[in-house]
């Protein structure tokens, strides 16, 4: 698994939105310069989350962004699947080597833990909510390790 760029500026560009006061809408050309992402990068970004329905625009001199739900209803996870897709790749459906499927795909004891490790970070991330990132932002990471006890020592 990997973050992408995209992905980690969607992010910033989610909790910039999320932190505006109700209502409040900022422009391509400020978030542009506020998270330092160049306008033709962002307008990419900014598209795929309006297909994941997660921002809304509006036209005009008062126009701009916002995010197109409450903040505590945009996870990290649904922001990464509306960015690019899958959020943990199944690395058991192609062999590495190119061939269309790998030889040990029934019997194989490395297959199960890949897909739990996809499921726990799955889980995470569809836990975690904008609005717990812009509440606390300086802290939010140490706040995160006990987000329904994942990562709480046992």
């Amino acid at each position: 698994m990997r973050i992408t760029t995209q992905v980690e500026y969607a992010a910033r560009v989610l909790v910039r939105l999320a932190s505006l006061p109700p209502g409040g809408t900022l422009s391509a050309e400020k978030l542009s310069e506020q998270e330092n992402i160049s306008r033709d990068y962002l307008d990419q970004i900014l598209l795929r989350l309006r297909r994941g329905q997660l921002v809304q625009s509006t036209r005009g001199a008062q126009g701009g962004y916002a995010l197109a739900r409450p903040a505590s209803k945009i996870s990290i996870g649904t922001m990464m699947r509306a960015v690019e897709g899958a959020i943990f790749e199944e690395v058991c459906d192609k062999y590495s080597s190119g061939e269309h499927q790998c030889h040990h795909l029934t019997g194989c004891g490395l297959r199960p833990v890949w897909e739990r490790l996809g499921s726990l970070i799955t889980g995470f991330l569809d836990q975690v909510t904008l609005d717990q990132l812009i509440i606390r932002e300086p802290r939010a990471p140490s706040e995160l390790m006990f987000v329904k006890d994942f990562g709480r020592p046992k």
